[in-house]
């Protein structure tokens, strides 16, 4: 009993040197579940649960902490960061509804949902409007919302909700519209990246409502509805156009403070594409237009992203003058050759004038196939006939790149061409077919008589040879 006695004073007394009295003794730590140790997790304070949650970097994985105590109960709730994936769209609901009771007023910093392929079929037109009410109720700082991930698009009409925090937004797979177009200027006061995958939607209006917009980002590329892109933005600095749709009608933007402009669109001969760009402040430009069918001509020759047929109505050169929205310093010129001699088309483009007094690097490519056959007799190809002896003033040109060299006379035509009309010269690159292999002395000494012509430019005959490559360099301080 003795033992007994003491085992229960050690238990009620106090703990050595603190103070007397009942309660003052030391306590054991709680054990945790299945009484495996002492849950040192839980007893961390709130901030640091929290920090531990962000790490999973998953809102679902977050919420299944809920079951470990009643210390984790809802902590995932109040959660700066939120990213949602692989949950079904009524789930996904009610925990917007949980994290909104728990947040307040406060609002997340990061919301990012995706509601993937696999669970479109369970979508419904009217599931998706509540779902981004409840996301503009959170006044996320970044909100990410994705219908589908792959091919499939709903095109899920959805009325834009006003996103007063938002600073950045990226939206995939949704038919946006407006209430009150007359409040344009009230829906994204802060808003300053917008991104746009797969969504329809009025440009005009969109812009208009983020009178702070910087970068806006535009991608589609399913779909078959007409596509007009008309920007108005007196903040835009960066605009990055992405469309397949080969349905583009106009191209419309005044952005006076517009750095950066990336386009890439698609047309057909069916389509008399409107081009105007007034952007005075550009210092980047990229352009491409990919053309379904031909679309304009030079002779035999016109725009094609795969076909063959030269049709009479539009000619080359205005088509390409209406894309020239800037003075590019960079030309490429992909050209599919079918055999024919090239060199009066790529004349014909090189003598444009914004292009001959801008350029400074120009690539050709020239592509072959096994179908290729020889010019026939008087062919169109050819004119005009004298292109050999002309000369144009390409004064800014610094660097050529000639890729498919076959070897063949009309090419190296177009090759002294090139260096007798561009005087300030500095790097030439000559990369020969697959055809012509390294054994082939005969084409790459006829090249280097070529470049010895002019010693002052840095000259390269570049031979493929699998695995690796054999490069052939001559120039003045080298020879």
């Amino acid at each position: 009993m003795e033992k007994g006695e003491v085992v229960r004073r050690t238990k009620l007394g106090p703990a050595a040197g603190g103070g007397g009295g009942r309660g003052g003794g030391a306590r054991r730590p709680k054990m945790g579940p299945g009484g495996g140790g002492a849950d040192l997790i839980s007893a961390l304070p709130e901030d640091l649960l929290l920090q531990v949650l962000g790490c999973l970097r998953c809102a679902r994985a977050a919420a299944r902490t809920s079951i470990l105590s009643r210390r984790w109960r809802g902590l995932w709730t109040r959660l700066p960061d939120l990213v949602f994936r692989g949950v079904a769209l009524r789930s996904l609901q009610a925990a917007l509804a949980s994290v909104q009771a728990a947040a307040g007023p406060v609002g997340v910093t990061l919301l990012d949902m995706c509601v993937p392929d696999a669970l479109l079929h369970s979508v419904r037109e009217y599931d998706m409007p509540p779902l981004l009410h409840a996301a503009a109720a959170l006044s996320p700082v970044d909100l990410r919302l994705a219908v589908g991930e792959g091919t499939q698009r709903l095109y899920v009409q959805v009325e834009v909700p006003r996103l007063p925090r938002a600073i950045s937004v990226e939206l995939q797979g949704l038919d946006l519209v407006f209430a009150d177009p007359r409040r344009s200027w009230l829906g994204f006061p802060a808003l300053e990246t917008l991104s746009l995958t797969g969504c329809r939607a009025n440009l005009t209006d969109l812009v208009l409502r983020c009178p702070r917009l910087r970068v806006f980002r535009l991608r589609e590329d399913h779909g078959a509805h007409h596509m007009n892109i008309i920007i108005r933005s007196s903040s835009l600095q960066e605009l990055h156009v992405d469309t397949r749709i080969p349905f583009t009608y106009r191209i419309d933007i005044r952005a006076p403070a517009l750095k950066r402009l990336a386009m890439s669109f698609s047309t057909s001969d069916k389509i008399i594409v409107l081009v105007s760009v007034l952007a005075p402040m550009l210092e980047t430009v990229s352009w491409r237009c990919t053309y379904s069918t031909v679309s304009a001509r030079f002779g035999l020759w016109g725009l094609s992203e795969d076909s063959y047929e030269f049709p009479e109505e539009v000619s080359l050169r205005t088509e390409i003058e209406k894309h020239m929205v800037t003075h590019f310093s960079v030309l490429e010129l992909r050209v599919e050759t079918w055999g024919h001699v090239f060199g009066a088309f790529a004349l014909h483009i090189l003598e444009m004038d914004q292009i001959s007094t801008a350029i400074q690097s120009l690539k050709v490519i020239l592509l072959s196939s096994e179908d290729d056959e020889a010019c026939p007799q008087n062919c169109p190809c050819e004119e005009p006939s004298n292109w050999r002896s002309q000369t144009i003033s390409l004064t800014n040109l610094e660097k050529v790149e000639i890729k498919g060299f076959q070897g063949e006379g009309h090419e190296f035509d177009f090759l002294k061409l090139v260096f007798r009309c561009a005087p300030m010269l500095k790097t030439m690159s000559v990369r020969l077919s697959d055809e012509v292999t390294a054994s082939n002395d005969d084409c790459c000494k006829k090249i280097h008589d070529v470049f010895k012509m002019y010693p002052f430019v840095e000259c390269n005959v570049i031979v493929d040879l699998s695995p690796e490559s054999t490069d052939s360099s001559h120039g003045g301080a080298s020879t």
